[in-house]
């Protein structure tokens, strides 16, 4: 049964695997540090600036709540990185025309239109004179150094000569703002109003300027909002203020003209409660007309302002055309609701109304308006979607504005409702009374109104002077030393790390996949059998039988616990002959063979070798000039063309000896199940203490199995990293079906320097004898 893997083995792996690693970490590292040389700097400068989150309206104007649902920090945020303010920064900076190297040093006073071809452009001198040229060599126009040069939507002054060809690059806007968006970076400052601007590029003094041009330009947008606004009131104000100066010179002429000519100069205290009473309600209406003027103004400029963008301005209209925002139930419904609570609120005032009543009226009014701006903000939303933060602000104020319209629209329906029933009133007097009693009026309503314009006058004047923005720049930025990228410490480190993880992954990946046998601990747990020896790798392959010439070396010895395990496994069961054998060629089971039996020879026993590998056969081979030949051997012997003691050979030892296979037949399966081999192997058996079999490879050919049916025991070599999991199990079955004894399991070709065997197996062995 398998165990599962420990933190050693972990371990293992990554020690057997770790020329891997340092070689992916070496090339990780070395690569990251050539690219931090050789990658382009790229310099950060940064601003600190104050957003502005004030409120921007008209003093007079009673704006419509909207529930708050987002921060108006991050709002503020969002309008800073939009495409519109850096639009406005390309624009002005003219960052659209791009030198190679970003190197403005040669250029100044920039300005390319949006219309203009983008593309390579090139500058070629002769003295003071260039030729300013498209990609494919046609010229545009000619130009002089230190001399602003200008033709159609392009200008730009090159402000000294250089040594070569200038080449530019003109960027379409939409990318350009692209790549803008991509360089800066804009957070706020914790718990504060504060805004940390961060704009890279590959120029230092570039980087400054736009991060600081951007700060200015964000400033200058929050100024214009908030100035505009002002402005068009006071102009609209004005003309009003014109308007109902000469209707109040008209009226008090026409009333002097009729006290003079009827007699009349008094009225009843009736009448001149009426009068009263038309005048203040007409004041109101001028009132709502005029913030109503204000509001369409408003809509009409935040119109003007989006149709700077075509795509915004394009979903917006599709929006305000928007089925439901015009006939839906809700918004009909609330706005007749909020005509009739206008209507009743102006009736209250008409009866001098100033108690429970009108508090609850308006409080009502308040909360249908509430509902107006929020079903038509939620029906907005259903329509076409716009990204820009500006644009989607200005359209979110458009819609405030469009429900402020509505409610001042219910509120001039229901005064002019109040102003028809007080003037029927008004008719109801004597005839006489009747026309001073409208002078009067005329004369009272456009003197409230011409005096409410003109406090509104200097209203508008001082908020025009104090509409300043909050937004201001707290620290500028300045060009930066040292570039912020390409960082060689950090990525020299990411580098190294990355290469440890690739290496350590490609380490585990490998081991997952490689399904060779690399310890006697995996040998026992996929067989459940011992391993009986762990013989180490020979690097000298002329070392044939280190047992003769290294005997006391490391493999020497491992041969000979090879011997001493097996003597062991003997004490219960005699094993006379041992078949010797392995899952594939080349594992080593000819020389396990031949040391095994030279260790037994060295111990005194008589032993004797038998090559039964009638396929592949090399015991011939390790005994060089005793062997003379392979022509004669055990398939002679097996055919009866050759009598045994004339096969067998004396070996290096006295009591040692061997068969070579002899005359390699075509039927070695046949040869080696016969009843000649039982009788070869009986007789062999009295005169030798020990027989040792190097059969063939076990799999593929049935030569070892009809063997093992023979012998005492069965011994199988596997070659550590070469033998495969699956073949040790196949062999392990095959063998025992075929009712074959193994007695165990032989690892050669050990690494004992890997880490897998370096702090588990120590051999006490003397050094090298030196003849």
């Amino acid at each position: 049964m398998k165990s599962e893997p420990t933190l050693q083995d972990y371990f293992n792996i990554i020690m057997e695997r770790r020329r891997l690693i340092i070689i992916c970490v070496a090339v990780t590292t070395v690569v990251a540090l050539i690219a931090s040389f050789v990658l382009p700097k790229v310099y950060e400068a940064r601003v600190k600036f104050k957003l502005d989150l004030s409120e921007s309206k008209p003093m007079f104007f009673s704006e419509i709540y909207t529930p708050q649902t987002v921060d108006p920090v991050e709002s503020q945020l969002e309008i800073v990185r939009s495409r519109t303010i850096a639009k406005s920064v390309i624009k002005k900076l003219g960052l659209n025309f791009i030198p190679a190297n970003e190197n403005y040093s040669y250029f100044d006073s920039i300005s390319v239109s949006e219309k203009f071809p983008p593309g390579k452009y090139y500058l070629k001198f002769n003295d003071n004179n260039f030729v300013f040229l498209d990609k494919d060599g046609n010229e545009i126009g000619q130009g002089q150094v230190g001399r602003l040069f200008k033709k159609g939507s392009i200008q730009f002054r090159v402000k000294t000569k250089p040594k070569d060809i200038l080449e530019v690059k003109i960027m379409d806007m939409e990318k350009r703002v692209d790549k803008l968006l991509s360089n800066i970076s804009a957070n706020q400052i914790k718990n504060t109003a504060l805004v940390l601007l961060k704009a890279r590029s590959r120029n230092p003094y570039l980087a400054a300027l736009i991060a600081n041009t951007l700060a200015r330009e964000y400033i200058n947008y929050c100024l214009q909002v908030v100035r505009e606004s002002a402005r068009g009131s006071k102009e609209f104000i004005e003309s009003q203020i014109r308007i109902f100066g000469d209707e109040l010179n008209r009226a008090e002429e026409e009333l002097r003209k009729y006290k003079e000519k009827s007699g009349i100069f008094l009225l009843q205290e009736s009448a001149k409660e009426i009068i009263k009473s038309l005048a203040d309600f007409e004041t109101q209406k001028e009132k709502a007309l005029v913030e109503l003027h204000e509001v369409e103004s408003s809509i009409k400029n935040l119109e003007t302002e989006l149709s700077k963008d075509e795509a915004a301005y394009g979903a917006y209209k599709r929006m305000a055309s928007f089925p439901t925002l015009s006939r839906s139930p809700i918004i009909l419904s609330l706005k007749k609701k909020l005509k009739s609570l206008q209507l009743q609120k102006q009736e209250l005032l008409s009866r001098g109304e100033k108690g429970e009543k009108l508090i609850r009226v308006e409080a009502d009014i308040q909360a249908t308006e509430q509902e107006l701006s929020k079903a038509t903000h939620q029906i907005a939303l259903a329509g076409p979607s716009i990204n820009d933060p500006i644009f989607q602000s200005i359209i979110s104020n458009i819609i405030n504005k469009e429900t402020k319209k509505i409610a001042l629209q219910s509120s001039i329906d229901a005064l002019n409702q109040i102003i028809s029933r007080q003037n029927r009133r008004l008719k109801q007097l004597p005839e006489a009374e009747v026309n001073l009693a409208q002078l009067e009026r005329k004369k009272l309503a456009n003197e409230e109104i011409y005096t409410m314009l003109m406090g509104k006058l200097e209203e508008s004047k001082i908020a025009e002077a104090m509409q300043i923005s909050e937004a201001r720049i707290i620290d500028s930025a300045t060009p930066p030393k040292n570039p912020m990228a390409p960082k060689k410490k950090q990525n020299t480190i990411l580098g190294f790390f990355l290469g440890l993880i690739i290496g350590i992954g490609g380490a585990f990946l490998l081991e997952y996949f490689d399904t060779s046998l690399k310890s006697t601990k995996e040998v026992e747990e996929l067989t459940g059998l011992s391993v009986l020896a762990t013989i180490p790798l020979v690097k000298n392959r002329n070392q044939h039988i280190p047992t003769i010439h290294e005997p006391y070396s490391q493999i020497a010895e491992a041969y000979r616990i090879l011997r001493t395990n097996l003597a062991f496994t003997a004490a219960t069961k005699p094993l006379k002959s041992l078949l010797i054998t392995s899952t594939l060629p080349q594992e080593g089971k000819t020389t396990t063979c031949i040391n095994l039996g030279i260790t037994f020879a060295q111990q005194g026993h008589k032993v004797i070798l038998l090559d039964c590998d009638f396929r592949r056969p090399m015991l011939h081979t390790y005994f060089g000039e005793l062997a003379k030949d392979n022509h004669h051997g055990l398939s002679d012997v097996l055919i009866r063309k050759l009598k045994l003691n004339e096969a067998i050979r004396k070996g290096t030892l006295g009591n040692l000896f061997f068969v070579t296979s002899g005359t390699i037949p075509s039927n070695p399966s046949e040869l080696l199940g016969s009843p000649r081999m039982r009788e070869v192997l009986q007789e062999l058996k009295k005169q030798y203490e020990f027989i040792l079999i190097d059969a063939p490879p076990s799999l593929g050919v049935a030569d070892a199995r009809v063997l093992g049916k023979i012998c005492d025991g069965i011994i199988v070599v596997v070659m550590a990293r070469r033998t495969s999991r699956d073949a040790v199990i196949e062999i392990k079955e095959e063998l025992e079906r075929a009712g074959d004894k193994i007695v165990g399991f032989v690892l050669n070709g050990v690494d004992f320097e890997g880490h897998y065997y370096r702090h588990r197996y120590y051999y006490y062995h003397y050094p090298s004898v030196k003849k």
